[in-house]
């Protein structure tokens, strides 16, 4: 029979391995999300994005537009490995495995003349950064799925569809992104 002190201690002990046991897990499982969003060559739409931190929101109203976007609410948001150098500013490069999201949504006019974020995904925008992988377009790789469906990607080539818009901002590491406090 045990007594009350090794009953206790072995609870203890059980307790202390499935606290570090959980830790690991929840460790791997969140380095695997990071990662799994960009297996293989196709880049892929991350879906935690919308837990990423929120950076800032454009409304593009005209369908001509300087760099081509889709009219919409563009909600722009930022993984937890690019945040602090966006903070920082400057024209540090971004770290590696930095990825850039942009949730373009409908909106609607009101008739008070305010704009009302529809409901309706118009677009998802992608920017990953590896320098090595994408060193050819400024480190970024970038990719588009129309409505937000991975199976519509809409990027055939990223020098002429998105790179060539970001080479001004190649002091800014070829973001538009600014921190707002």
């Amino acid at each position: 029979m045990l007594t009350l002190a090794e009953v206790l201690a072995g609870g203890i002990m059980n307790r202390t391995q499935l606290f570090w046991q959980s830790i690991l897990v929840v460790a791997f499982a969140a380095v695997g999300t990071l990662f799994a969003a960009q297996t293989g060559d196709a880049l892929k739409i991350p879906g935690d994005f919308k837990h990423w931190y929120l950076v800032h929101s454009t409304l593009i109203t005209k369908d001509e537009n300087k760099f081509g976007l889709f009219p919409g609410v563009h909600l722009i948001y930022v993984n937890a490995t690019g945040f602090d150098r966006l903070k920082r500013g400057g024209s540090t490069p971004y770290p590696d495995g930095t990825m850039f999201a942009d949730d373009v949504r409908t909106f609607s006019a009101v008739e008070d003349g305010s704009y009302l974020e529809g409901a309706d995904r118009k677009a998802i925008t992608l920017m990953v950064k590896d320098s090595k992988k994408y060193a050819s377009t400024g480190g970024w790789g970038f990719q588009a799925w129309a409505g937000g469906d991975s199976t519509k990607p809409i990027v055939t080539d990223s020098v002429k569809q998105c790179y060539a818009c970001h080479v001004p901002q190649k002091a800014q590491d070829f973001t538009f992104s600014k921190f707002l406090e």
